[in-house]
């Protein structure tokens, strides 16, 4: 098996699941279509599961020869007599026999006909209308900074700032900023960066609380104040501001250091897992 197969699973299931979430834009009620879209939806699944294995193998493969070539020449001819006598006695290890051609096509074969699927969606369902449960998303997605500061008589000072930037490869993200200055008590004081990948149904208070919440212990005391200040901001206090187009090049730069792979943590393979990828995350680091 060569390494293009585990790259064409991954295409195919990619298709799958673009199909899947357009039509999660349309309401479906013709039973037919329902059932076709499971199906789609556990090909889809399967799919990942199955480039997966092959990724494996094809790295445990490359390790175990790697070790060979570093190993001493008898121990070498001695493998190389050991392999030739399995390959009559056994194919079970034989990558090639994992996910043969006709498995790869097969998954292929269903993701062009995703496309189809997406067209009969639209052509008997009806468009779904996105409510913004959070209304700062609708912001985001109109292009608009949310921008919010207070200075409190008694020494305290709110600085709170949201500014979208869209991406052909990454979507629409966000960064959002917080800065909070206790001049009585000034240990509590403390600035918060963070930046998220958005889609219409994303929390952005929540996904923030949820990401301060994976912190260290050692933080645990600061992250209470954090949560608390946070989640009590005015947000109705809150105005849009026009975009700065200055913001760009910074954003530009910034989300290449929080998420280098515009993939992370969405459930793609990598080589080489990104450190902005941990269980339970979000695509968002504490500063």
């Amino acid at each position: 098996m060569e390494f293009i197969v585990p790259e064409r699973l991954e295409m195919a299931r990619i298709k799958m699941q673009v199909a899947l979430k357009l039509s999660d834009k349309w309401q479906i009620t013709d039973a037919s279509q329902l059932h076709w879209r499971k199906k789609l939806k556990r090909a889809a699944e399967d799919c990942g599961n199955v480039a997966h294995k092959c990724r494996q193998i094809s790295l445990e493969e490359d390790k175990s020869e790697q070790v060979i070539r570093q190993s001493s020449f008898p121990r070498r001819i001695a493998h190389a007599a050991k392999a030739f006598i399995s390959s009559f006695v056994s194919r079970d290890n034989d990558h090639c026999s994992a996910v043969t051609i006709t498995t790869v096509r097969r998954f292929e074969r269903l993701a062009d006909g995703a496309a189809e699927f997406v067209r009969f969606v639209q052509l008997g369902g009806t468009p779904r209308h996105h409510l913004f449960f959070d209304p700062l998303i609708g912001h985001m997605f109109a292009g608009k900074t949310i921008t919010y500061q207070l200075l409190h008589p008694g020494g305290q000072y709110h600085y709170f700032n949201i500014r979208p930037m869209s991406f052909e490869e990454r979507g629409l993200e966000a960064m959002l900023s917080f800065i909070y200055e206790d001049c009585k008590v000034p240990k509590n004081s403390f600035g918060l960066g963070v930046m998220m990948r958005l889609s219409e149904s994303t929390d952005i208070i929540g996904t923030t609380v949820k990401c301060l919440q994976l912190v260290t212990p050692h933080f645990k005391s600061m992250v209470g104040v954090v949560i608390k200040e946070i989640t009590q901001l005015p947000t109705q206090d809150f105005s849009c501001v026009a975009h700065v187009e200055h913001w760009n090049n910074v954003h530009r730069i910034l989300t290449r250091w929080f998420r280098p792979d515009p993939l992370c943590c969405q459930g793609y393979e990598h080589d080489v897992m990104p450190s902005c990828c941990h269980e339970g995350s979000d695509s968002s680091r504490w500063p």
